[in-house]
């Protein structure tokens, strides 16, 4: 029997790169974490640090006791072990082939080490190395390797990740997770890693550092595209956000929120990296629940002038090794002050190492495996495996690597994050659990016991809603098979965040088939609304549907046109309407900023309102005609000479 007998009224009820500080930031979908039941664990924070270009690992961390094969292979790039500016002795304390020294300018790296906050692991890559900067990025994002098994995966595996141990809320805020579950710095592309296969992934693009006016920029321009895009950073902004999901909007008042009640405790070096993780503290003391943060530092590919050659220890590598270190060092000191630090584990990667071997324009070039440098109070302090070996080589590369990427992930998501095993298969990563590294301290390793739960049973095959003839919405889905399932909640929101139940409709209870569902809203709100299914199980744990928007069209106002366009003096603002009613008209720049308010007293059939804009500067602004008795917002672009 179908469901559709339960068919029902609802009540009469109200209801992608931003800029954050001047940085590119992509931002990814926050899904429900009501399963993470053990207290603590649900707070913790993943920071992914990418040093995109191929990082020159040896250069890097040096192996000591080949110092002199080092330096046979690197005469011009090779790091002094004397002097002022020599490597940095890192632990004299580990057996003497394990022994490393630091680029001399990672300081700040070195004290974070002595107060056991540093894990260097070394000679990290996977099998059959693509010594490509794309192709490699792409297979370190998707949890890919240089085999032809692993080759093309097509998603990214925090992409994965996340959309398994969150289900049903990409791009869907909730009163529990009103935060995307991963957010994006640093780069106006975004990353491979968090792309899915759903229509909503699971993060979003953030562009620069200061959201305070993001919110008044998105909710203005009202979805209208401007036919001139101003050549300004505000354009590239506007331009930006009308290129992306949806779904950002649904996040821009509440990162605005959260970026302003936030602060930093200490003062960052003036490095663009630095802003980034200066950024990232700030969002998590304003009260940022993200799980999965990317940031980003570039400029590794040193094929030449990587060191000058008057000096080693100055150049373009060692301008990036200190950008990193007091990043980083400020990082972690900005989140002791702020009593977030036990809830953050930050880790670089990048996609592959250089030659051991330097070439001939002081740099070096395409080569195989690095070093990954993990950070935080929750890691364990040393060195996870020997260093490399400069000795036996594969003609001018390593001969060989000693952990695979994935093992550090793995042991990452599951010991730090919590991940369960189902979970690490989604994200592809299910062969390296025998094989996790050593990399949490034993009394921070989640117990098997707090794994995120899997996923609710319930898959849905269809979610729809859209607009009758009579106003009214039609919501109609249909689920594959349904184990343990009690019913549906039907919720509602004006502004896609805050939800609210309008409706329920019972469930089959326990099936291993599906069914057909529909329920009426008779009462929706004016303009547009948004609808979610909240499935709730027999042991009361749920899961969202993914949102679904219906815009009612009023039909009462139409033919709104404004002219001449561009203008100099004055503009002519017509429209038609089916009564006489009263209006507005706002005029707003670019920045979101309200110029102009002007009462607008519409009359039945055509209008024609002159409006003068003498006292305007020449330059883009968007002009808004409202009107509450005819629940109509309408947002135009107007160019001024």
């Amino acid at each position: 029997m179908k469901r559709r007998k339960f068919l029902k009224i609802s009540a009469p009820l109200a209801i992608s790169p931003l800029m954050i500080n001047g940085l590119p930031v992509n931002t990814f979908a926050t899904p429900s974490m009501i399963n993470m039941a053990c207290e603590g664990i649900e707070d913790r924070v993943l920071v992914l640090v990418q040093l995109t270009g191929g990082n020159d690992g040896i250069n890097t961390v040096i192996p000591i006791e080949q110092y002199d094969t080092y330096r046979n292979l690197r005469p011009g790039i090779g790091l002094p072990d004397s002097g002022l500016n020599a490597y940095i002795p890192l632990d004299n304390t580990l057996p003497l082939e394990d022994q490393v020294g630091l680029h001399p300018e990672m300081t700040g790296i070195k004290n974070l080490y002595d107060q056991g906050k540093v894990n260097i692991v070394q000679s990290v890559s996977y099998d059959n190395q693509n010594r490509s900067h794309f192709k490699s990025t792409d297979l370190w994002m998707t949890g890919g390797d240089g085999t032809p098994t692993n080759f093309n995966h097509t998603t990214g595996w925090m992409g994965r990740f996340l959309n398994y141990s969150f289900p049903g809320l990409a791009g869907n805020p909730t009163q529990l997770m009103p935060d995307p579950l991963g957010i994006q710095l640093g780069n106006t592309k975004p990353s491979l890693g968090f792309h899915t296969n759903d229509e909503h992934n699971p993060g979003i693009n953030l562009t620069g550092q200061d959201l305070s006016g993001f919110y008044n920029v998105i909710s203005e321009i009202g979805g209208a595209p401007l036919n001139t895009v101003p050549q300004s950073d505000y354009g590239e902004e506007l331009q930006f956000i009308m290129n992306i999901e949806n779904s950002v909007s649904n996040y821009a008042q509440r990162i605005t929120t959260v970026f302003n009640q936030g602060s930093n405790a200490v003062t960052y070096p003036d490095y663009d990296l630095a802003n980034q993780l200066k950024t990232v503290a700030r969002l998590m003391n304003g009260g940022c629940m993200t799980k999965i943060y990317l940031v980003r530092l570039g400029g590794f590919d040193t094929h030449a002038n990587q060191v000058m050659a008057s000096s080693p220890t100055m150049g373009n590598h060692a301008e990036l090794m200190r950008e990193l270190s007091e990043s980083v060092s400020a990082f972690i000191s900005d989140l002791e002050a702020l009593s977030l630090s036990n809830r953050v584990l930050t880790l670089t990667f990048s996609e592959f190492g250089r030659k051991p071997i330097e070439n001939g324009d002081l740099g070096t070039d395409h080569g195989t495996a690095a070093p990954m440098l993990l950070f935080g109070p929750a890691i364990e302090p040393g060195i996870t495996g020997t260093n490399v070996n400069l000795v036996n080589l594969d003609g001018d590369q390593l001969a060989s690597y000693q952990h695979d990427y994935r093992q550090v992930y793995t042991t990452v998501l599951q010991d730090w994050l919590g991940a369960g095993d189902d979970a690490l298969t989604e994200a592809y990563f299910s062969p390296y659990i025998a094989q996790k590294l050593p990399l949490i301290t034993s009394n921070q390793v989640v117990d098997p016991t707090c794994y995120l739960a899997a996923p609710l049973p319930v898959s849905f095959l269809s979610f729809y809603a859209s607009a009758t003839d009579d106003q009214e919405v039609l919501l109609e889905w249909e689920t594959e098979s349904e184990p343990n399932n009690d019913r549906f909640e039907l919720e509602r929101s004006g502004d896609g965040s805050q939800f609210e139940q309008i409706g329920e409709v019972p469930a089959l209870g326990f099936a291993n088939s599906g069914d057909q569902y529909e329920w009426i809203d008779r009462k929706p709100l004016p303009g547009i609304s948004y609808y979610r299914l909240r499935q709730v199980d027999q042991d009361g744990k749920f899961s969202y549907s993914e949102i679904r928007a219906v815009e009612l069209r009023n039909k009462q106002l139409s033919g709104l046109k404004i002219y001449p366009n561009p203008a100099r003096y004055d503009v002519q603002l017509v429209m038609n309407s089916e009564l006489s009613t009263e209006a507005e008209v706002k005029i707003f720049n670019t920045a979101g900023s309200l110029l102009r308010h002007l009462p607008l007293n519409l009359r039945s059939g055509f209008n024609k309102q002159s409006i003068n804009i003498d006292e305007l500067t020449a330059g883009n602004y968007l002009v808004q005609v409202e009107s509450t008795t005819l629940n109509f917002i309408k947002t135009l672009p107007l160019v001024k000479q």
